[in-house]
């Protein structure tokens, strides 16, 4: 053989080697193996295109301001698992009153143990004050006895005896007036903490319930996102099979899908743990709650200064505590009273059956003069105690105060801030809106990367989720400024008496009816 002829077998043989070596490159790009399977489209440009992929969000709107809580329902999902609600559900669930926030805080104070245990011992206080008014009445006792009993010194015998006494002390420098203003006091602070064990439990129903608002909002907004990255991943393997972008990219996207899925996941659980603490603090079912809420839309005007200064004011717990130090002081009045004489009378009707007069009647009225000139140093320590204990409530008052303010200071900047992230949140809401409409065209172009959309989507999304907190966060700072102000009967739409506390409503009854 030639070596001319060596020289084209080789030509060939490379050749040869060549064409299988692109026949398994081109084999290996058009695999399939190890993906799903994927929907069979025209693989024309129009329908790989990116630029008309819909991605505005068709539920979660953007709020136009802070105040947007608009009027509509929310479903509640059932848990889905027995035994996740201790709340059984009625028969006619479905066809269920919807539930409105004045009625969830009615439900909630009218149900919650801690209000019951308030309002017995508002009963107590108040029986207490009765049973101390009776120094204003005279006693009456009636005393007999049956029996012989022999005089040695006269050599009498009686057979029994009956007597009526009454005995009053009408004047003991002050101690009677003190004793009974005291026990007033004390019925008056504990009304007081009622009405703050209540207002407690409803600003509790008022969290659960706007917590409930906000996970369906923001499962709203997660759901937006699944939905977009279901139709870019569809999107991309579309692209896939045009030949257009590679299977790293859907991979790339089914991540991100991935991902959204579980926090979709996770927030579901969020809204149910929600409703079911909601049901807990109410103590029935929820099914549906109306969105449309009054406290919302109420602005704070005043400045830090005024609302302390109406907290001051109007503070339930500070009330009470005015009233507990009120009847302190009465406290140590009367045992300084222990100090001076007491006068009062003795009127006293008996009679007595003896062996030969027969009976013997007596009338016996005497004015009577007590006082106790030692005991030990009793009434000394007596009213060291009730200093004591009138000098902590004081002290308890003033740490009150500084919660108070603290509380006060602490909702007004969240209050303040919540405004400017809701606005920032809000800008960058719209930006990313415009930003991924834009991305989503370039990258038609090729100037974006499958990172650029991802980014922007992720930021879109973000934004969403911090506009949703950023107006409860508002809505939550209020509802602490209004507790604190003792406004929270007001804003919830009740009726407010004169005399605090007193009328049918189950957020002021001593009695709950």
């Amino acid at each position: 053989m030639s070596a001319h002829m060596i020289k084209k077998f080789g030509t060939a043989c490379i050749l040869c080697t060549l064409l299988t070596i692109q026949s398994n490159v081109s084999f290996a790009d058009n695999s399939t193996e190890g993906t799903p399977p994927q929907p069979v489209v025209e693989t024309s440009m129009e329908t790989v295109s990116l630029s008309d992929l819909e991605n505005k969000n068709k539920e979660y709107k953007n709020a136009e301001d802070i105040e947007s809580f608009k009027q509509g329902v929310i479903k509640i999902e059932d848990p889905g698992v027995k035994g996740s609600s201790l709340q059984e559900n009625s028969p006619n669930a479905a066809n269920a009153t919807t539930l409105t926030l004045q009625r969830a805080c009615e439900l909630a104070v009218g149900n919650h143990p801690l209000v019951a245990s308030s309002r017995y011992s508002l009963l107590e206080k108040t029986a207490e004050y009765g049973m101390a008014r009776q120094v204003y009445m005279p006693r009456i006792d009636f005393t007999a006895q049956a029996g012989p009993s022999h005089n040695l010194d006269t050599d009498t015998t009686s057979y029994g005896q009956s007597s009526v006494a009454m005995t009053q002390t009408f004047f003991n420098f002050g101690g009677l007036d003190d004793s009974v203003d005291s026990a007033k006091m004390k019925a008056v602070g504990a009304k007081y903490r009622l009405a703050r064990t209540q207002e407690d439990i409803a600003a509790l129903a008022i969290n659960s319930y706007l917590s409930v608002m906000q996970a369906q909002e923001t499962l709203q907004v997660y759901n937006n996102s699944l939905e977009f990255y279901n139709k870019l991943l569809k999107t991309f393997w579309e692209r896939y099979n045009a030949g257009i972008s590679s299977k790293a990219d859907a991979r790339k996207v089914e991540v991100s899908l991935r991902s959204t899925e579980s926090q979709v996941t996770v927030q579901k659980q969020q809204l149910k743990t929600a409703r079911l603490l909601l049901e807990n603090i109410i103590k029935q079912p929820v099914n549906e709650v109306e969105t449309d809420i009054s406290m919302a839309k109420m602005e704070i005007s005043e400045t830090l200064e005024g609302a302390y200064e109406i907290a001051k004011a109007n503070n339930v717990n500070l009330r009470a505590y005015d009233a507990e130090i009120e009847s302190q002081k009465k406290a140590v009045s009367t045992v300084e009273a222990n100090y001076y004489p007491s006068f009062g009378y003795r009127l006293q009707a008996k009679s007595e059956f003896k062996k030969y007069d027969g009976y013997e009647n007596a009338l016996d009225a005497q004015l009577t003069v007590n006082w106790n000139l030692f005991n030990g140093y009793a009434t000394d320590e007596g009213v060291k105690r009730e200093e004591a204990v009138l000098k902590r409530l004081q002290a308890t008052k003033e740490a009150t105060e500084l919660e108070v303010q603290n509380i006060l200071s602490d909702a007004f900047n969240a209050y303040k801030s919540s405004e400017k992230e809701f606005e920032l949140a809000r800008d960058a809401y719209d930006a990313s809106i415009n930003l991924m409409s834009l991305y989503l065209s370039e990258f038609d172009l090729g100037i974006r990367t499958l990172l650029d959309l991802i980014t922007a989507r992720e930021g879109q999304t973000s934004a969403a989720v911090r506009e949703v907190n950023a107006r409860y966060a508002r809505i939550r700072a209020a509802l602490n400024i209004f507790l604190e102000q003792g406004r929270l009967p007001e804003i919830l739409g009740l009726p407010v008496e004169e005399v605090p506390f007193e009328n049918s409503n189950s957020l002021y009854s001593a009695k709950g009816e």
